[in-house]
Order: structure tokens, then C-alpha cells, then sequence
């Protein structure tokens, strides 16, 4: 008869994201990705096979629990015109920097510049890439913005996006935040 699981493995898979999150595949090692998890190397082994496994299942947490959020967000009319929910989550981002010293940044864009954990991974950060740009390209679409222009307006919020966060790792000012989303509301106001 097989033991139960002495462990939670979301908690688990939660420390083993934020060790991902904060030094990268690469630097993170079984040890510590053990320590992290609060788990013995058997029950790792058992429950994920190994740390590519883990660092796949940490990107799709990632991927079910912020970019699912975000995604939803810039789609939902009752937050408002696209405009005014693109801006929101900027403003969202730049105040979580400011008040909480985000230092982490985002887990997609960390991951993205670490080219790590081989091509399953590479498919799953493009995929949640593409998601987000889609998530802007509706919320731009809803106040009328159509077509090539649209997808291109996208794809500057998206950078000016990942900019954001990365710069929120860094540290970033308040002043450098305020002048982002300031260039994001010139970006937009071809939409009006």
C-alpha cells in the first residue's frame, strides 16, 4: 500500500516557483530546490520526477494564476473601456513596485531571459506571451481599434509591459513609472 503525500504539493510547488522566480533554473539546484519545498528527495523524485518537471508545472501555475488574471482583467467591459483597463493594470504594477519593493518582477519575463529548462518550456513562455498580447489586442478591440494597428498597439503595450515589470525587479523610481505609463497613454490615444 502506497504512503500518503507528507506534503501539500501546491505549497510545494508554490516555494519551488519562487525559487525559480528569484534565481532561475539554472542557478536553482536540487538542494535547494528540496530545502525550498520543504521535502525529502524521495518524495520530490515521487511526486515530480525531476527539476525540469518541476519548473514546468511551476510556469503553468504561473501561467493559471497571473496570466490567466491578467488576461481576464483586460478582458472584462465591466472594468471598464480597453484604454482604461490597460492603464489600470499599469498603474497596478507600478504602485506594486512602489509599496512592495517588487523585486521578483514577473516570473514570465524572468524566465524568458533565463532560455532555460529546454523546448517544452520555450513553448510554454511563447504560448504566455502570445496570451497577454492577446489580452491587450481585445481590451483595444473593444474601444474600436481593429487590424494591423491594433496588433501593432498590442505589441507595444506588451513590451512597454515586460519593461515595467523588469524595471520593477531593478527597483525602478517612481518617476521612471509614472514616465512609463505615460508613454503606454500616448501609445493608446490613437485608440481614441
Amino acid at each position: 500500500m502506497a504512503r500518503p503525500r507528507e506534503f501539500d504539493a501546491d505549497e510545494a510547488l508554490e516555494k519551488a516557483m519562487e525559487l525559480f522566480w528569484d534565481v532561475g533554473y539554472d542557478e536553482a539546484s536540487l538542494s535547494e530546490l528540496l530545502d525550498a519545498m520543504a521535502i525529502t528527495k524521495g518524495s520530490f523524485y515521487k511526486a515530480f520526477q525531476d527539476k525540469q518537471s518541476v519548473y514546468l508545472a511551476a510556469l503553468d501555475r504561473y501561467n493559471d494564476q497571473v496570466v490567466s488574471n491578467t488576461v481576464a482583467f483586460l478582458g472584462d467591459p465591466s472594468e471598464g473601456a480597453g484604454r482604461d483597463r490597460i492603464l489600470a493594470l499599469f498603474g497596478r504594477i507600478a504602485d506594486l513596485a512602489q509599496k512592495d519593493g517588487d523585486r521578483l518582477g514577473c516570473f514570465l519575463c524572468n524566465a524568458l531571459v533565463d532560455k532555460a529548462g529546454g523546448a517544452e518550456a520555450e513553448a510554454r513562455l511563447q504560448a504566455m506571451t502570445r496570451r497577454l498580447e492577446n489580452g491587450f489586442y481585445r481590451a483595444l478591440q473593444d474601444d474600436g481599434l481593429e487590424g494591423t494597428e491594433a496588433r501593432g498597439t498590442a505589441r507595444g503595450v506588451l513590451t512597454a509591459y515586460f519593461g515595467l515589470r523588469v524595471l520593477g525587479r531593478a527597483g525602478l523610481s517612481a518617476d521612471m513609472a509614472a514616465d512609463c505609463i505615460r508613454q503606454v497613454e500616448r501609445l493608446l490615444g490613437r485608440v481614441h
